[in-house]
């Protein structure tokens, strides 16, 4: 099957915190759905990754969100889809933070 899919699979997501590693989840509109964010160290930002938006399923409602695995602790900037810092977010291990970009 060619193409991409902008919905989540439904189940639960994975992450494997600790040590310096952590975790973003990044809150969204639904008008983000299928946009693929990029994330990189403030102080690396030609080293990036990118994760797209999807809708995912909590208890009766639907959130839109990107989930950012695997972050080495530090200062991160998300990108915006025009290639402009959108938002900077501060990664701690061990835990997963979440932030919204911005409306």
């Amino acid at each position: 099957m060619n193409g991409h899919r902008h919905t989540a699979d439904g189940g639960p997501i994975v992450l494997d915190l600790g040590g310096d590693v952590g975790a973003l989840v990044l809150h969204t509109g639904s008008e983000q759905v299928g946009l693929e964010l990029e994330i990189s160290p403030i102080d690396h930002p030609n080293d990036r990754q990118h994760v797209a938006v999807h809708p995912r399923n909590l208890g009766d409602r639907v959130v839109y969100a990107a989930v950012y695995p695997d972050l080495v602790q530090g200062d991160y900037h998300i990108w915006s889809p025009l290639g402009d810092p959108a938002l900077a977010v501060a990664i701690t291990g061990g835990r997963i933070t979440q932030a919204d970009w911005p409306s």
